[in-house]
């Protein structure tokens, strides 16, 4: 009894109650966290980006210019020795390889362009494309003791472009004036051997124009070779450009002449389109 009493005398225990936040504080806290998160994600791309980078850079295989070493030089040609690193079966350590290479002494730069080549179409008949002519050349090439047929092509000389070197070009070879009517981007000819690069450029002979009609009809002397050229007896042939494949063939058996690729792989794809084309006929009339 005397307990109870005592209990009933204590005052009631308080409970201590904390405050509620404030809206303003969980809006703080909010802004806090939000900013650290776009701070993490911040610095997680700017690595993904760092590490692509690297990447980019030290992306394997890759030649090392620096190491380049030149073994000799001629008037025209220089042989080099090139090192690049390649990737191992595994892991990210390099091994470093020799390659050798043929780069003409003319050239402007590791990427700057060559030479011109220059697909030639002779328009005999404007509404006839069957009649249409490629212009060729053969001359004599001493690296491989042949004739050549090819299609027009030469240097760019210095402070030249594409489009006026293979309008020079095609007249001094040929003694025709070509409209260029378009021009591919580089490409390489011979990438195991040479970092040597030639523009295509393609033209159209128009025989409206009085010098093409001379050129045409032997009344006119082509009188724009010179030097080597005409040492090697370059001469300008007409191909038909339906059949191209089979004419280079022709010649090449009469003649015993050596194919130029670039010639050849153009006339093999055009057979390939006139192929399709008469198969495709063939089905619209069934």
């Amino acid at each position: 009894m005397q307990n109870t009493a005592i209990q009933k005398a204590l005052p009631p225990a308080e409970v201590e109650e904390k405050p509620a936040a404030s809206t303003d504080d969980a809006k703080i806290n909010e802004q806090k966290e939000a900013a650290e998160t776009a701070k993490q994600s911040a610095t997680l791309e700017t690595e993904a980006l760092k590490a692509d980078a690297r990447k980019t850079e030290n992306a394997l295989p890759r030649v090392d210019f620096d190491k380049t070493e030149t073994v000799c030089t001629t008037r025209w040609i220089r042989l080099d020795t090139l090192s690049y690193h390649v990737p191992l079966a595994k892991g990210d350590v390099a091994t470093l390889r020799k390659w050798d290479r043929a780069v003409r002494t003319t050239k402007q730069s590791e990427n700057s362009i060559d030479a011109v080549v220059i697909l030639a179409i002779l328009k005999n008949d404007v509404d006839d494309p069957t009649k249409d002519e490629i212009v060729c050349v053969k001359q004599f090439r001493p690296p491989v003791d042949a004739h050549t047929i090819e299609l027009p092509a030469g240097l760019i000389d210095p402070d030249e472009d594409v489009v006026a070197a293979a309008q020079r070009e095609f007249e001094e070879e040929t003694g025709y004036v070509g409209k260029v009517i378009d021009v591919l981007p580089a490409s390489y000819l011979s990438p195991g051997l040479t970092n040597e690069s030639a523009s295509f450029v393609r033209m159209e002979v128009e025989m409206t124009l009085e010098r093409n009609s001379l050129i045409y009809n032997g009344q006119m002397k082509n009188s724009g070779l010179a030097g080597c050229e005409e040492d090697c007896g370059l001469e300008k042939l007409l191909l038909p450009r339906v059949g191209l494949l089979e004419a280079l063939d022709d010649l090449r058996r009469r003649e015993d002449v050596k194919l130029c690729a670039a010639l050849y792989s153009l006339a093999l794809g055009m057979s390939v389109g006139e192929q399709l084309r008469n198969e495709s006929d063939c089905k619209i009339m069934k």
